[in-house]
């Protein structure tokens, strides 16, 4: 397997383990009565905690070496990358509807680029243009179903959004130094604890909101284990094989997982609208397999 296929595999492996955590984090707060504040809160938290455990047993002994050289840049990644991408999520859902939400989240491709261009000087090449059009047009229409009149665009939504997005291209840019020298799940471990930590200063994580039961814990494991810990190590361990817009543009395979994991476990029926969206954003993966 080449270095390039890789990268994309663990891509789209990270956004399924997204998807699925969208599905996870709905039942949580639409049924069970959890707190968008809580969920992130704890998610950061429990998973910052298991990756430094992970990375002491497997990966490096002195986990805190990449602490003592890196402390600023990992309390940022933290703060503003981790934290501020999934609570601006949250907040845009809160002040709009999750279709929104996801459209102005799924703008990263096109600032990914931007800032390559502006700030790297790289244009893009036509296929990854190519791609980040065919990518949003597939998460709009996967997440309208077509009618554009569900798409809500209050300010706060707008900027959340929006907020969410730049956050997404932080964490997916400001890390790449320090992964040069450390392991992705001790980069990842500090930087979800210190975001945890900062949002426990407003959110109490040992008052706990909603209904504890076996299929809640259940839940709450498969989000910080799945959705959080492997998928973003996933994720980061990714841009070793692929160029950052690439790999943003692969992202969009979110919703679309989420669709399909709908389908299997709520008996969530495709519209065409939808089918067609799902063969616009799997194009872009092979699009992209020829732009190596």
């Amino acid at each position: 397997m080449n270095n390039h296929l890789k990268g994309v595999l663990m891509v789209l492996s990270s956004t399924a383990m997204w998807g699925l955590v969208g599905i996870l984090v709905q039942y949580l707060i639409s049924q069970k009565h959890f707190t968008p504040e809580w969920l992130v809160n704890t998610r950061l938290l429990a998973s910052g905690l298991i990756l430094l455990i992970i990375t002491r047993l497997f990966y490096e002994k002195n986990i805190f070496k990449v602490l003592k050289e890196n402390t600023v840049g990992l309390i940022l990644l933290g703060v503003f990358g981790l934290l501020g991408s999934q609570y601006g999520f949250y907040v845009s859902i809160n002040y709009s509807n999750a279709p929104t939400a996801t459209i102005l989240v799924f703008l990263l491709p096109v600032f990914i680029m931007l800032y390559t261009l502006i700030v790297k000087h790289k244009r893009p090449s036509g296929l990854e243009f190519i791609s980040i059009v065919l990518a949003i047009t597939g998460t709009v229409l996967i997440v309208t179903k077509g009618d554009f009149s569900s798409i809500v665009l209050s300010p706060i939504a707008l900027l959340a959004g929006i907020g969410s997005a730049l956050c997404c291209v932080f964490y997916t840019l400001q890390p790449r130094k320090i992964l040069s020298r450390y392991s992705p799940t001790n980069v990842m471990g500090w930087s979800m604890l210190f975001g945890g930590l900062f949002i426990s200063c407003f959110n109490n994580p040992f008052s706990v909101p909603g209904e504890i039961t076996l299929y809640t814990l259940g839940a709450i494991s498969g989000m910080i284990l799945f959705g959080t810990v492997i998928a973003f190590c996933f994720y980061l361990k990714s841009l070793d094989y692929l160029p950052p817009t690439q790999a943003s543009i692969l992202t969009v395979g979110e919703p679309l997982c989420s669709i399909i994991l709908s389908a299997i476990f709520l008996h969530v029926s495709f519209s065409l609208i939808e089918l067609i969206g799902a063969a616009f954003i799997l194009s872009t993966v092979f699009l992209l397999a020829k732009a190596k």
